[in-house]
């Protein structure tokens, strides 16, 4: 049996509850394993996908609370640069001691306004739809 043309449709999780359903259509080249390619396929629909809402979620947590961790140390710091500053000030050393800036939001967050995937489809004859 010769197999000319492999449909791989995958259904996979994105976690939640939720699935996303991704699918190809390939011609397999002259002795190429059919299992192979539909591996290779599945790999490659999961990689399209990305990650689970879950990892998503876990890495969100991790870096909250790694800023939440710089913020404390920042406040500290900052606190003592105050308490150096005053001293120097305090005792003649450095009467102009500046305090210490602040940096709050250097950076404002990016949203995605808007997602478009576009894809041409090809009937079996290599002409578009």
């Amino acid at each position: 049996m010769e197999i000319k043309l492999i449909h791989a449709h995958f259904l996979i999780s994105t976690g939640d509850y939720c699935n996303e359903r991704i699918g190809f259509t390939v011609e397999p080249g002259e002795g190429e394993s059919t299992t192979k390619i539909v591996k290779e396929l599945r790999e490659h629909a999961i990689g399209l996908i990305g990650p689970k809402a879950k990892d998503l979620y876990d890495e969100k947590w991790a870096l909250q609370n790694s800023c939440k961790k710089l913020r404390l140390e920042l406040a500290q710091l900052r606190d003592e640069w105050e308490k150096t500053a005053e001293f120097l000030k305090a005792q003649g050393i450095n009467p102009t001691a500046p305090r210490m800036p602040q940096f709050n939001n250097l950076l404002a967050s990016s949203n995605v306004e808007e997602e478009s995937v576009s894809a041409e489809i090809f009937d079996e004859d290599g002409n578009p739809f």
